[in-house]
């Protein structure tokens, strides 16, 4: 019977939703290319670690060794090309791949330690931006912008994870001359493997292309100028009805408006003390609760006329802002209009 290590059904998992996400997304955003390369990355080291504990085939190891220090840089920049600063000094990650390449040329005992430094690092920056919030993601579509946020601190700790994982197993080559590292290897980072590769599937940018890095200088309070962008938004809202768009990002409002997008969320910060999805999905849920009471639309209906993309994302929301569920909020209203 043929003997099928379980990273195999990782790669092949892995390949699918390769395919699946070059089939359904716009493969000229940079986001996009940098996401599909993450998950034909995990996809390549999943089928490594399957020859190598699975088939122990040594010949492998070093390019395991080789492919270790991509992996984290490229999860970082495929986050990171949803800010929309993605200019070239950004690009020195590929100097952190270069030097762990460089460190293994020239001294091959030294690169686990190294390795070990560079998943930490890249694992804690991505749970660093996403603390920052979902205003930082300001190329990702407002109505995806919960998931992703929740893919970007998966992979952080996915990442972080793997790397105190690596902790244990230089330990266990210390104590146990390796004796455990097989087995950890293949079902702890097959996990990873599965877990990074799957959220990195949810990273998703909006249809218009990655502008230059802008800057704005930011005051403490609220002011005019504030006001007048928030009035303006809601009035492109109102007659031309751009939250019903379910593709609507920040970038997209700011390029409307003809601000940068980092203005713009400052102005709404500040002007109305929440975020801009907030801001977004707040007005859509207000157009949702006259439908429900002026329609026979179902909630599904209701949540796609709104501009929600799912209708979990629609429940969540809904519930956030009016503390009850879409069903018992027009059960409740129908009823003090009869």
């Amino acid at each position: 019977m043929l003997f099928v290590p379980l990273p195999l059904f990782a790669t092949l998992f892995l390949a699918l939703l390769l395919c699946r996400i070059l089939l359904t997304r716009d493969m000229a955003l940079r986001a996009h290319q940098l996401f599909a390369g993450l998950i034909a990355l995990y996809a390549v080291q999943s089928l490594l670690v399957s020859l190598r504990w699975g088939y122990e085939i040594e010949g492998v190891a070093t390019f395991l060794i080789i492919l270790a220090p991509v992996l984290p840089a490229v999860a970082y920049l495929s986050y990171a090309a949803l800010t929309g600063r993605q200019t070239a000094r950004r690009l020195w990650p590929f100097a952190v791949i270069a030097l762990n390449w460089l460190v293994f040329a020239a001294l091959p005992v030294l690169p686990d330690p190294l390795i070990l430094m560079t998943y930490l690092g890249f694992g804690l920056l991505l749970l660093r931006l996403w603390w920052k919030g979902a205003d930082a993601l300001s190329l990702s579509p407002i109505s995806n912008t919960h998931e992703i946020r929740f893919a970007l601190g998966l992979t952080g700790a996915a990442l972080v994870l793997s790397g105190l994982t690596d902790i244990y197993l230089i330990i266990d080559f210390i104590q146990n001359d390796g004796r455990n590292a097989g087995l950890i290897l293949t079902f702890v980072q097959t996990a990873f493997v599965v877990v990074i590769g799957l959220a990195a599937f949810f990273g998703r940018a909006d249809e218009l292309s990655e502008p230059e890095e802008e800057s704005v200088t930011l005051g403490p309070e609220a002011t005019e100028q504030d006001s007048d962008i928030v009035n303006r938004l809601e009035s492109l809202f109102v007659q031309d009805g751009l939250h019903r768009n379910e593709d609507l990002s920040l970038r997209r409002l700011a390029r409307k408006l003809g601000l940068p997008a980092r203005q713009v969320s400052n102005a709404i910060n500040r002007a109305r003390g929440m975020s801009v999805s907030q801001f977004v999905n707040d007005f859509r849920i207000r157009e949702a609760r006259t439908l429900l009471c002026s329609t026979q639309k179902t909630i599904m209906e209701v949540s796609l006329t709104a501009g929600f993309a799912t209708k979990s994302n629609f429940n969540r929301e809904f519930l956030r802002v009016t503390g009850q569920t879409p069903s018992q909020w027009r059960k409740g209203n129908l009823s003090d209009n009869e």
